[in-house]
């Protein structure tokens, strides 16, 4: 019998003497509740006593309801996912679009800018997270790769075709223009622009 230390086995164990049930929600309402009162000051400067009692009441009620708890259970990890998701894109943003030494300018800007945010849908669907977060894409967005080849010669013909097309002498009426202003538009930067 291995003596070797195991996470799961810790974590099923927390589980089962209820830490995510009871301490983890006592934790954070007490927490919560008494920061407000602590910034909101209701019994004065002086009663961070009083702040931590009507806290801990509070939270002790909330980790008695199990249905609050269950609410809270499903809710914050969801959160949580969303907020990495969220952090995640603004980091890709901020790899791609350095307003020091700008790596994708003019039109590849907007087109890696697209692809970030093709990018994420598809590994947010591809890693079962509308599953987690209860949705999923309709059956008519479920491509095969035939399909995905097919919409990839297509965005390809019609990037080409609108470059070849446009007046090279009047920049703003390129219908490529858009794409050039993408990444500006949604840093509210010029980090789209070249200097």
């Amino acid at each position: 019998m291995s003596n070797s230390f195991n996470f799961n086995d810790a974590m099923e164990s927390l589980d089962k003497m209820g830490f995510y049930e009871v301490a983890l929600p006592f934790l954070l309402i007490f927490t919560i509740v008494f920061a407000i009162l602590q910034k909101v000051k209701i019994f004065g400067p002086n009663g961070k006593n009083f702040n931590a009692v009507v806290a801990m009441v509070l939270a002790f009620l909330v980790v008695r309801n199990q249905a609050i708890v269950g609410v809270l259970n499903e809710f914050l990890p969801k959160i949580s996912l969303l907020s990495v998701v969220i952090v995640v894109t603004l980091l890709l943003f901020a790899i791609l679009f350095n307003t020091e030494e700008p790596g994708f300018t003019k039109y590849l800007g907007g087109i890696m800018m697209i692809l970030v945010f093709i990018g994420i849908i598809v590994s947010l669907f591809g890693s079962g997270a509308g599953e987690v977060f209860g949705f999923a894409l309709p059956d008519w967005l479920d491509i095969t790769s035939a399909d995905r080849n097919l919409l990839i010669f297509v965005g390809l013909f019609i990037l080409f075709f609108a470059y070849v097309t446009s007046d090279s002498s009047d920049k703003n009426s390129s219908p490529l223009k858009w794409l050039e202003e993408l990444p500006s538009m949604i840093s509210g930067k010029g980090g789209g622009k070249t200097k």
